[in-house]
């Protein structure tokens, strides 16, 4: 028996959502031959940085921005009427709780205390250098790229959770800013705080790279040398190529001109 998701299309072959294109959990069953169902995917796109999530988050993973955009994927032409509902609309019933729970929610979204799926994850602290673009290079290009390249050298890919990718946002911010901002006090907020979906044990690094964005004259040739220079570390290589389900990188550049990456997978 095969079910399909309602919103997006992805076929299953049992009725147990949510989905994991776009956490829709609406499936309606599918007979026969449903290869004339054509559909289009959809990413969710922060309206502030450009991040891509794979699902409509209440909150961008990178910039903490609180609207996306949902986009058809290939499409550079968003429409009027793809624009996904605001955060007033998704975040109507935690406005409904009593006085006690109003505190929690927004204790929760400032990262003071961990409320797993309440409000979304941690905003990432502020850390000297570049989190964007570096050396006429953009960031968030060399983090696809690098993700592509140890998905080779282990021969699978691995789905990329929003969960997992804020973990990691956060994780690489802290390590510089407590490196390089005298003034900075903050600590890393544990992984349930970020809600990652994990099948295995989470793990992975922070580490910093001598590796300088200027000397590369594109955003693949630095993910190339990012990557030789991770799977140099012990700490790292074992998570990339065990078993895991899913892996996020956040890519930081220092006052130093040097890359520091966070690699987890779980």
């Amino acid at each position: 028996m095969t079910w399909r998701c309602t919103w997006c299309g992805r076929e299953y072959d049992a009725d147990d959502p949510p989905c994991e294109t776009c956490g829709r959990e609406s499936f309606e069953r599918v007979d026969g031959d449903s290869s004339a169902f054509e559909t289009d995917s959809y990413v969710w796109v922060c309206e502030n940085c450009g991040r891509e999530h794979v699902k409509n988050a209440k909150i961008c993973t990178g910039c903490s921005h609180p609207a996306l955009e949902k986009r058809a994927v290939g499409d550079a032409d968003l429409a009027d009427d793809l624009k996904t509902p605001g955060y007033l609309d998704v975040g109507w019933p935690y406005l409904l709780g009593a006085g006690a729970v109003v505190v929690v929610v927004a204790l929760a979204l400032v990262g003071v205390i961990p409320v797993p799926g309440v409000g979304g994850p941690p905003a990432p602290p502020e850390a000297p250098g570049e989190a964007t673009t570096a050396a006429g290079l953009d960031l968030r290009t060399v983090e696809t790229e690098l993700r592509g390249r140890l998905a080779a050298e282990r021969g699978t890919d691995r789905r990329r959770d929003d969960g997992l990718a804020a973990l990691a946002t956060y994780a690489v911010r802290h390590d510089v800013a407590t490196r390089y901002d005298p003034d900075y006090d903050g600590e890393l907020p544990e992984a349930r705080a970020f809600d990652p979906d994990c099948s295995s044990e989470l793990g992975g690094d922070v580490v910093e790279l001598l590796v300088a964005p200027g000397e590369y004259g594109d955003e693949a040739a630095l993910a190339d040398a990012v990557a030789a220079a991770l799977l140099e570390r012990e700490s790292v290589e074992r998570f990339v190529t065990g078993e895991a389900g899913a892996e996020a990188v956040a890519v930081h550049v220092t006052l130093d001109d040097t890359v520091t990456v966070a690699y987890v997978a779980c």
